[in-house]
């Protein structure tokens, strides 16, 4: 990149993990002289996503509109939309999600209040301890747009929130791709994050339901006034066969299982979670079990999302072959989930 230009402009789309990183790009070019603005940017960065068609549809849709807008400036794309589909256009230069990895790699996950995020102003910090996925859920794109494993080394993450308290921050936001994959396990990250940091809070952008294990439960029950009594536990369905389809690692008696778990030991607790409706095959037996084991858990939070078909997936080609629902279904089944709340 070069250096002679003073300002930029930082748009995200998707994940918190494309937060962090598109923070840790604004800090970069803070150290080097520029000044974030909001009009009329020397250099643009353009965080794209892809886990639903809506998301890439507006993610190229961003730039091509800044390109228009703003023709003089200089777009660095990146993330995980088809950014071939925008490759011709003058002014733009892409980053691959691996090219970009490697470069954020060597920051470890550090950046400052300057950014002016929309965390910062009430002092949370978007800790990215952990990138990529090899779980190959049928339904989702990532693990072909971000196949290598990263993770942040616990010594790194504990020297990067030290820096943060020092910054200023409050609030630290452990976030990864698949927090299940990080390789130092997830509960001995937050253990030393706790004993090692003066941080006052800690909390949490997703957690499989996988790293839940008695470690974390302790860790919670001992540290009350540190760590976030919501967690968000995206189960995406209640039906054991679209679980077994969507190549999700746990059945509904292990989810209730965990939250039972959770709610005997400790009180209080909140919980979210994510819900995708009409996956294919999906029929109003498996919604009725989706729907009954939401209840029986009583979220305060749901993200609703209908299946979106992504290219490359098994999902897409029993989507393909399969009987399809109507919208009308479709929109009855995400506003029944969306009541519960």
């Amino acid at each position: 990149m070069t250096t002679s230009k003073k300002t930029f402009l930082s748009i995200n789309f998707g994940c918190r993990v494309n937060s962090a990183e598109t923070n840790q790009w604004s800090q970069t070019l803070i150290d080097r002289g520029f000044v974030p603005t909001k009009s009329n940017p020397d250099i643009i960065l353009i965080n794209t996503c892809s886990i639903t068609k809506k998301g890439e549809t507006e993610s190229l849709g961003t730039i091509r509109h800044f390109h228009q807008l703003y023709p003089q400036a200089q777009i660095f794309a990146t993330g995980c939309a088809n950014l071939n589909k925008v490759k011709d256009l003058t002014n733009l230069t892409i980053i691959s999600n691996d090219q970009k990895e490697k470069l954020l790699e060597k920051l470890e996950s550090n950046y400052t209040h300057q950014i002016k995020d929309k965390f910062s102003h009430t002092h949370r910090f978007l800790l990215k301890v952990q990138s990529g996925c090899s779980q190959f859920c049928s339904y989702c794109i990532v693990p072909s747009k971000r196949p290598k494993l990263f993770s942040l080394p616990i010594s790194k993450a504990v020297s990067t929130v030290k820096k943060a308290v020092r910054d200023g921050y409050q609030e630290v936001v452990i976030t990864g791709v698949n927090l299940d994959q990080y390789q130092y396990g997830f509960s001995n990250l937050v253990q030393s994050l706790l004993q090692e940091t003066d941080i006052k809070l800690i909390s949490f952008g997703s957690i499989p339901i996988n790293c839940l294990d008695q470690k974390f439960i302790d860790l919670l029950k001992k540290y009350p006034d540190r760590l976030s009594y919501f967690l968000h536990i995206p189960i995406q369905s209640g039906s054991d066969k679209i679980l077994k389809l969507m190549h999700r690692p746990y059945t509904s008696k292990d989810i209730l299982q965990k939250i039972r778990n959770l709610n005997l030991e400790i009180r209080n607790l909140k919980f979210g979670t994510d819900i995708i409706v009409g996956f294919p095959t999906e029929n109003h037996q498996d919604f009725q079990k989706t729907l009954k084991l939401c209840q029986k858990i009583n979220f305060s939070k749901i993200h609703v999302f209908k299946y979106s078909p992504r290219p490359n997936t098994q999902a897409r080609m029993l989507f393909e072959n399969s009987p399809k629902i109507s919208k009308v279904v479709l929109k009855s089944r995400s506003q029944q989930i969306r009541n519960l709340i």
